[in-house]
């Protein structure tokens, strides 16, 4: 009896090694993949974009290894807890596969339905699509995973009250705040997940959708329009028309303006070109054809000389492409690294509106967080330990994530036309509903009815 009680308990002991171990060999290999392609990138940019934030792009290596090891970490976390806290996470990872696939699958069709008939115009319709739906899939994740842990603790903690489980775990001693403590840690690792995404390759993801879509139509995509760079030693002012999204591989840039400047600030020579190409090999400009006045001598009563070249011009000018894009990158499409690197070029720079870099770049930290308020606020709705259904507590929590969404909208908004402070505006929707979620948690572990506190806050609802 005791060699078959042994066989029997064996294999549980096992699969407490075995999948953490594959866990860590797949976040070994897929770490192997990634990690040395996201250092290249890193090392492009700093070549192409020397005033980096070299610490902010640094990170991404880490960020990315640490995001590679988290499933082993967690798998790890899981089987060191005792058995009622397994039993809750098991319950409430069914019911997250389940609707964080459903979701998933209704943005896919959704994203589908809308792009099929663009996809359908390139001549590898498959591979764009494979490429279009890999690179968004950082985004994807971000905006999923909060509903998707609301719906999910929801209905896990319905299920849970409904069959009395709750009110049998609370009696063996837990509190609320014990058996919440599970949940807590999920909504931490989400909110890490989150912030890991949404550094660099959520906001990256989105600005390589419509690159993607334009490939599939056969459109040039344009990065920025009527962009003004001047170099660090205020020698030459540019302005470039047109600005592609693939100028970091040699795509040219189109209708050139270059002013240079003498020690006194005056205009010295402007160059007219239909299009500038940089070699990133050999670190040099090729302008096309270019229309050249020469301003170093101004006489009213004399035209100014202009030199029309039949060839082109080629010059050994320290200015990259990523260093003159700069200044016309959009703020909802850069990452942390990008919006610190704006932001340290621009300091002193009193023509830049550093409003909305600014209040993008606290979102960027702030935005994650949202997981974790999720959590604190579902999980004491959840919970019901008398006779009284779930679906008044459903209907709360719908109602706070959709004002959590109008806020998250609107306060950024105010920050970046300057109505609020930047970091206010970014922290403002966590600091609130952190507010309300923690005053809902003290009335459910206090055993005071939630409900006829939200009516009461309801005008008319006394």
């Amino acid at each position: 009896m005791r060699d078959e009680h042994e066989a029997q308990a064996m294999p549980v002991h096992l699969r407490k090694f075995l999948v953490p171990l594959l866990l860590l060999i797949v976040g070994v290999i897929v770490g192997c993949v990634l990690i040395p392609h996201e250092k290249e990138v890193v090392a492009q940019q700093f070549i192409g974009y020397p005033n980096s934030h070299k610490q902010a792009h640094g990170l991404r290596v880490w960020l990315l290894g640490i995001l590679c090891a988290l499933p082993f970490l967690c798998s790890v976390g899981y089987y060191c807890m005792d058995r009622l806290d397994r039993y809750t996470l098991k319950i409430f990872f069914n019911c997250f596969l389940i609707c964080f696939g459903a979701l998933f699958i209704i943005m896919f069709i959704e994203d589908l339905q809308d792009n099929l008939s663009d996809f359908q115009q390139s001549e590898e319709v498959a591979s764009i699509m494979i490429r279009h739906y890999i690179t968004k899939m950082p985004a994807l994740i971000v905006f999923i995973l909060p509903y998707s842990l609301m719906l999910s603790l929801l209905w896990a903690l319905g299920r849970m009250s409904k069959s009395q489980e709750l009110v049998s775990i609370i009696q063996t001693g837990r509190g609320m705040l014990r058996f919440s403590r599970p949940l807590v840690l999920v909504g931490l690792v989400a909110t890490l997940v989150c912030m890991i995404f949404n550094y660099h390759w959520a906001p990256y993801a989105e600005s390589q959708e419509k690159i993607i879509i334009n490939e599939a139509k056969g459109i040039e995509s344009n990065a920025a329009e009527s962009v003004a760079f001047q170099n660090k030693s205020d020698t030459r002012h540019w302005l470039v028309g047109i600005f592609p999204f693939a100028h970091t591989s040699g795509e040219p840039l189109k209708s050139i303006e270059i002013t240079t400047l003498d020690e006194n600030n005056h205009a010295t020579q402007k160059i007219l070109a239909e299009q500038a190409t940089w070699s990133l090999d050999q670190r040099q400009w090729t302008l096309t054809k270019p229309i050249i006045f020469d301003l170093s001598k101004p006489d009213p009563n004399q035209p100014v000389p202009v030199t029309v070249s039949e060839t082109d011009m080629v010059t050994d000018w320290q200015e990259t492409p990523w260093q003159i894009i700069n200044p016309g990158l959009k703020a909802p499409y850069l990452g942390i690294p990008g919006l610190k690197s704006w932001l340290m070029n621009h300091h002193d720079n009193p023509l830049s509106d550093k409003r909305a870099y600014r209040t993008h770049l606290y979102y960027r930290y702030a935005q994650p967080f949202i997981c974790l308020i999720i959590i604190l606020l579902a999980a004491p709705l959840g919970i019901v330990l008398n006779r009284r259904g779930v679906g008044g507590g459903v209907a709360v929590a719908i109602f706070l994530c959709a004002g959590m969404i109008f806020c998250s909208t609107v306060f950024p908004t105010l920050g970046e036309s300057g109505h609020l402070s930047p970091i206010l505006a970014a922290w403002a929707t966590n600091i609130f509903f952190a507010f309300i979620a923690l005053i809902l948690f003290y009335r459910r572990i206090t055993g005071q009815p939630i409900y006829q506190t939200i009516k009461n806050l309801i005008p008319g609802g006394q």
